[in-house]
């Protein structure tokens, strides 16, 4: 998705990018790990959801996160990064005023009282966008590959928001379905997105558990 005009175009090659890096240890899943584990965090993705159906927050989500200094984004839980790129993005979009934010945070008290009949709204809305099934292809395109084909993920460094995680670089892989065509983050014209499957050991090496990766990538990333 394209950042809004006028934001700051964030690089996901920064500390926002952790897939594959080594050092972080395994995930674990929680034992009976619940949806949310504190009410603010419900309030706080009901709110991202409802703002960008409704148009109020500028840009979206991912391009705001990355604009999260490295420091404290490292030092943020997930839906802590989610409240700052809904601040800036009501910010942005001139819904709110960064000064009315610090002076409600600096004046402290209880939250707001809200009745049942303020949520009913903010809940129907939000299951209908998680229920609701999204497309699985892109619109008709001209596409350079085909489902078989050989591609290799082109060594970069893109300066701007984009969708090319580093650990598949310069690995190749294997075409398993042409996509059609979406806008790549930052424009508005539809580019042929492929999913592409790579061997876990070519992107991780001999010590690599066995299987298999797929990942959609836009034509521009692929030789």
């Amino acid at each position: 998705m394209p950042a809004g005009p006028g934001y700051p175009r964030a690089a996901v090659d920064g500390i926002h990018d952790l897939g594959g890096l080594h050092g972080f240890g395994a995930v674990r899943p929680e034992a009976g790990d619940p949806v949310f584990h504190a009410p603010w965090e419900g309030r706080t993705f009901g709110l991202v959801v409802t703002t960008g159906l409704a148009g109020l927050a500028r840009g979206s989500v991912r391009p705001r996160i990355e604009a999260m200094p490295p420091a404290d984004y490292l030092a943020s839980a997930y839906y802590e990064r989610w409240a700052f790129a809904l601040e800036r993005g009501l910010v942005d979009g001139g819904v709110l005023a960064a000064a009315e934010i610090d002076a409600r945070v600096a004046a402290g008290g209880d939250d707001p009282t809200r009745s049942e009949r303020t949520d009913e709204p903010m809940v129907a809305l939000a299951r209908g966008l998680l229920n609701r099934p999204g497309p699985t292809s892109g619109v008709p395109v001209a596409a350079a590959f085909s489902v078989g084909d050989r591609v290799t993920v082109r060594r970069m460094a893109p300066a701007a928001h984009h969708r090319c995680p580093r650990y598949v670089r310069g690995v190749t892989g294997t075409v398993a379905r042409v996509a059609g065509g979406w806008p790549h983050p930052g424009d508005t014209e539809p580019e042929a997105v492929y999913t592409v499957r790579f061997a876990l050991g070519d992107l991780w090496g001999a010590d690599a558990e066995p299987g298999r990766l797929a990942i959609d990538l836009w034509e521009r990333y692929l030789a």
